[in-house]
């Protein structure tokens, strides 16, 4: 049993330095020009990712060492790998004055976002912010999808998803959508066939404004509460 339990910790924590080392692919392919694969190589990082912490929770594994290593990869992958594909992807079509800042901007947020992760209380069924997999997971599909984001709109687009990560907006975690109707989770596969790209950009889109929706929400219960205790 003891030894199954390592072999098992070493596949979680061999996934987590999977998506580290396709962090730092992301860095290398970015900077050089060769996007497609940089956004090949950041989309394998999400998934990685996703799969050290369904088979750590799955098999019960979890540990400091993993936790550790988890939280460097993330920053590794989603901050800097991000930084350096915005910088990529915009850098030859706007001034390096713009792209420079943009891409360290991008760094930025996503290492204060997972900071605030570390320390922060873990709230059950949502996000405190924007998380870093799902902006990595939409700048990859944008670009894979082949969307013309390449001048002062998209870069626009960047700078607002990195502060989407740092902003106090709650989103909903990813388990959540398995609450939709079965119809509704049926129905994606066949629109996705029809027309992918538009699938992609519904549902970023309505992911996008759910945060602020919800905060919004919650914002008008409170002033609503508030008006009834009033004296």
């Amino acid at each position: 049993m003891a030894i199954t339990r390592r072999s098992r910790s070493w596949i979680v924590n061999g996934c987590t330095s999977l998506n580290l080392v396709l962090g730092m692919a992301t860095v290398f392919l970015a900077i050089h020009g060769h996007m497609h694969m940089a956004a090949l190589c950041l989309m394998g990082s999400v998934i990685w990712d996703a799969a050290d912490g369904f088979l750590a929770r799955r098999w019960q594994v979890a540990s400091e060492f993993g936790a550790q290593l988890d939280s460097l990869a993330d920053m590794t992958s989603f901050a800097i790998g991000g930084g350096a594909f915005v910088y990529g992807w915009f850098e030859p079509h706007l001034p390096i004055w713009a792209v420079a800042p943009l891409a360290c901007w991008f760094a930025l947020c996503g290492g204060w976002r997972l900071a605030r992760f570390n320390v922060g209380p873990k709230l059950v069924g949502e996000f405190y912010g924007l998380p870093t997999t799902a902006v990595a997971t939409l700048l990859s599909v944008l670009y894979l999808t082949g969307a013309q984001l390449t001048s002062w709109p998209g870069a626009f687009l960047a700078a607002v998803l990195a502060w989407l990560m740092v902003s106090p907006l709650p989103y909903p975690k990813y388990t959540r959508f398995t609450e939709l109707p079965i119809w509704m989770l049926l129905s994606l596969p066949l629109i996705s066939w029809y027309r992918f790209y538009v699938t992609i950009w519904t549902l970023a889109v309505m992911y996008l404004l759910s945060g602020p929706l919800i905060w919004w929400r919650r914002r008008q219960l409170e002033l609503h509460d508030s008006a009834v205790l009033a004296p």
